[in-house]
């Protein structure tokens, strides 16, 4: 017999590998088949046979142009698609089996983008080019079992982790690079311990500053020194900081540290004294070596007093000299800090914007600010020559000491606000101060230095945390990228001068240099304690990249030639700058809600977040739910995605009406944002589009009313009875 089969023409053979590449790229990507292809696919198609032969394996081979345009946008968005959601749930499903009942994973898009920036606006296009931001996952564990937990599922499936508290800092050091996992940190949140006796305070790695000020209070206690971010978490200032308040009597916050137990990638759990040469591998690391579960603090005595005195200056040099006097002479203030006469100007204009008179408090002149805890040693300053020297009122130097907590809120003015942070040795600060101001000046641009004073018991034993921060909009692309080029350029100055960068991050990172001995050191840490590499990798420590592009322009040498040619071209591109920059109001006028709809008041509202996370630490609702969109920065967060017209879950449309409507948010926010208002509109723009959540209202009510008496013990709210069933609308 002969064979029965029937040879398969060209044009029925390249129809069947067409149905099959559409039906995987539908499958896989999430992209639909192109109505031409789709007549073909579905009868005998209109094209000419020619043209089809020549078609489909085009089609076949690449896809068709717009598809291709569309997955290379979705690329470099970092949207997910149908195999990477598959992906997610499955990953979500096998972690949730190793976690305990109290911790959280969170897989909605939009949440997890949440995670995937801290304060600084960095343009999407650049920031999308060279990594992955987008986590794939969010846990908030509750235990040290859990942080154990994800970190060995991590090295079980080779992802990244990202350690995360509130991510108060601009540079990207709680940032993914290569989606992966972010760990929430933030929700453990308790005080363990508080030993009056012994002065001090055991703390999960998420208990907020203002909390634990508050507590150690109550038993005549303070911490010894505290970040300028108030809200900010123990583990994460321990993380990335450690120099700030009160640090000319109370050093580096390293010093501070009694004990901590610190959970590392290989599964094991380190128990670390204060003398034990292992604890400072994980003080100022940024969590690339392992993720503190718990620390104790030394605190001490509370102050007896808070005094501040403002004294004026002619210029810098002069300031410094003051600050070397008060030093020798052994006045013993508790917190030193230089302001030039640009960021006592900037204090004049948000105080007339928050007053709405126009009144100057302070002198167009250079100040320090000297603040005394103890009324012997400020008893001695005042009978000094320095204390009988020139002194602004009262009132100048306690504005300045009340508003210390509110370092960003410049940026309601700017709309936005940029900064270079660095340390240096005191006697290198005017050197830098003169040559950023010469450097600004190229770009049209005044910089509002501020200065903190610290000292420590280690080699440097006079470190400056300079803060040369100025003002700027976002929202006009091209003037916004040559000011982070000025940035770069004045950390580049800095580190020239013999200082270094405030936390490195991502951005960061290349200005450590290959050579320097403690990043030596912290390499063969790195693969001593993280050998898998898991642990915030493609940062100064890391060794996994995306793409060539960011290892080559993150490459030491490369990075150095590139600013060379940035630092040679600066006449150039300040003049540049000088041509686009926008006009600048003195002052925020605040969008009627009712105007265009509310858009006006919710864009405006958003560019001036910073996105501090100060509403977070003070939010009732995310104390109830620990859901970042019931808090003002992701609700903010959440209305640029509706303005952009992206598509949002039904969890996520309904999380945001769970709101107390209390204002703590309005009350510690630094740009003082009309939350409240905007709230409103959000409200309305989601109940519109996806309906008013009565179901997740509902359940939000019954659980605020469960919890009743932690209103009052957390936040001192008399929470009043809530009506049921349809009045909760």
């Amino acid at each position: 017999m002969g064979d029965a089969r029937r040879p398969v023409g060209f044009r029925s053979f390249w129809v069947e590998r067409a149905r099959r590449a559409a039906e995987r790229r539908r499958r896989v990507y999430g992209l639909v088949e192109p109505q031409a292809l789709r007549r073909i696919l579905d009868g005998p198609g209109r094209l000419p046979g020619f043209l089809t032969s020549l078609w489909l394996p085009l089609y076949v081979l690449v896809g068709s142009p717009r598809q291709l345009a569309r997955l290379l946008w979705w690329t470099l968005t970092d949207r997910d698609t149908p195999a990477r959601r598959r992906r997610i749930e499955r990953l979500a499903s096998e972690l949730g089996k190793r976690l305990g009942p109290g911790c959280r994973i969170l897989v909605d898009y939009l949440e997890r983008r949440i995670y995937s920036r801290d304060v600084a606006r960095v343009p999407r296009a650049l920031e999308k080019t060279l990594h992955r931001t987008t986590p794939l996952l969010v846990v908030q564990p509750s235990s040290e079992k859990d942080v154990q937990a994800v970190l060995a599922f991590a090295a079980l499936e080779r992802l990244p982790v990202y350690p995360r508290g509130i991510s108060s800092s601009p540079f990207g050091g709680a940032v993914p690079t290569t989606n992966g996992i972010a760990i929430d940190l933030s929700a453990m949140l308790e005080i363990l311990e508080i030993d009056a006796d012994r002065r001090l305070a055991r703390v999960r790695p998420g208990a907020r500053w203002a909390d634990l000020a508050s507590r150690l209070e109550r038993v005549g206690l303070g911490p010894r020194t505290t970040p300028t971010s108030r809200f900010s978490t123990v583990g994460g200032w321990a993380s990335t900081g450690g120099l700030g308040l009160g640090g000319f009597s109370g050093g580096h916050l390293s010093e501070a540290i009694a004990a901590a137990r610190v959970a590392l990638p290989t599964g094991e759990i380190l128990s670390l004294a204060q003398g034990d040469d292992r604890l400072a591998d994980f003080i100022g690391t940024e969590g690339q070596l392992g993720i503190f579960t718990e620390l104790t603090l030394r605190v001490r005595e509370l102050a007896k007093i808070d005094a501040p005195h403002l004294l004026y200056v002619d210029g810098v040099a002069e300031a410094f000299e003051l600050v070397e006097r008060l030093d020798r002479d052994g006045h013993g203030p508790m917190h030193v800090a230089y302001y030039d006469r640009e960021r006592l100007a900037e204090e004049d204009l948000t105080l007339a914007d928050r007053t709405g008179r126009d009144l100057r408090v302070f002198e167009d002149r250079d100040a320090i600010l000297v603040v005394f805890d103890d009324a012997q040693a400020q008893a001695r300053f005042l009978v000094s020559e320095l204390g009988a020297g020139s002194r602004a009122n009262g009132t100048a130097a306690h504005v300045l000491w009340s508003e210390r907590y509110f370092p960003l809120k410049a940026q309601r003015l700017g709309p936005s606000l940029l900064a270079s942070e660095v340390v240096m040795a005191r006697r290198q600060v005017p050197r830098f101060v003169r040559r950023a101001r010469r450097l600004a000046r190229r770009f049209g641009t005044m910089l509002a230095i501020e200065v903190l004073v610290c000292r420590t018991t280690g080699a440097d034993r006079e470190p400056c945390v300079v803060m040369a921060t100025f003002r700027c909009s976002s929202v006009h692309r091209w003037d916004y990228l040559l000011r982070l080029v000025l940035v770069q350029l004045l950390t580049r100055l800095a580190v020239r001068l013999g200082g270094s960068p405030y936390g490195f991050g991502i951005w960061n990172s290349p200005f450590l240099g290959r050579s320097a001995p403690r990043r030596r050191r912290m390499v063969r840490r790195k693969l001593e304690y993280d050998p898998l590499v898991i642990l915030n990798p493609a940062k100064a420590l890391g060794t996994r990249m995306r793409l060539g592009l960011s290892r080559v322009l993150f490459f030491g040498p490369v990075f150095r030639l590139g600013l060379f040619v940035l630092w040679a071209l600066s006449p150039v591109l300040g003049s540049l700058a000088r041509i686009i920059q926008p006009p600048r109001a003195p002052r925020w006028r605040v969008p009627d809600p009712a105007e265009e709809g509310g858009f006006r008041l919710v864009s405006e509202t958003s560019v001036r977040c910073t996105f501090c996370g100060s509403c977070i630490s003070t939010c009732p609702a995310y104390r109830l739910t620990r859901d970042e969109l019931v808090t003002g920065r992701a609700k903010l967060r959440l209305a640029e995605a509706v303005i952009r017209g992206e598509e949002l879950s039904a969890r996520e449309a309904a999380s945001p009406f769970q709101c107390l409507q209390c204002g703590l948010c309005e009350e510690v926010c630094q740009t003082r944002l009309p939350l409240r208002q905007t709230y409103a509109v959000i409200e309305r723009w989601l109940a519109d589009r996806h309906g008013y959540p009565k179901e997740t209202v509902a359940a939000f009510v019954d659980l605020a009313q469960k919890h009743r008496a932690r209103f009052m013990d957390a936040f001192g709210l008399l929470q009043p009875e809530w009506p049921g069933g349809e009045e909760t609308k």
